[in-house]
């Protein structure tokens, strides 16, 4: 009898976990949706480029209204830099993306790891 309970209690755990992890799914879809741009509409202020110069400090390249601008950030301060010229900036190709999504970083690691095992045991 104390074993059924046991087996009960592990169930509706389980479940419960389930239902948490599917409701944080929901939950963080329909939030970001809400903060994506509608209707193809497309945003007037992005960054371009960021680059992490220390501690709580980078360096952005931010596009605002066709105009360009450096900005450095500190932990909780903006200052604008310089104005920059449009045509100066180096355009990357979509191809050449250095962002890998996160499914590509793990297989690339697990591919990696199964290489340096494989390996060891040819020896």
């Amino acid at each position: 009898m104390g074993s059924f309970k046991e087996i009960a209690s592990m169930v509706g755990t389980i479940i419960l976990m389930i239902a948490v992890f599917a409701g944080a799914y929901y939950v963080s879809k329909f939030v970001g949706k809400r903060y994506q741009p509608r209707n193809g509409v497309t945003r007037n202020i992005s960054v371009l480029e960021s680059q992490n110069v220390g501690k709580d400090k980078a360096l952005l390249i931010v596009k605002a209204a066709n105009r360009v601008f450096l900005i450095g950030t500190a932990s909780h301060e903006f200052t604008l830099i310089s104005e920059l010229n449009p045509e100066d900036l180096i355009e990357v190709p979509e191809g050449n993306s250095m962002k890998k999504d996160f499914s590509a970083v793990l297989r690339s690691a697990l591919l990696g790891k199964e290489k340096k095992q494989n390996e060891g045991e040819d020896r």
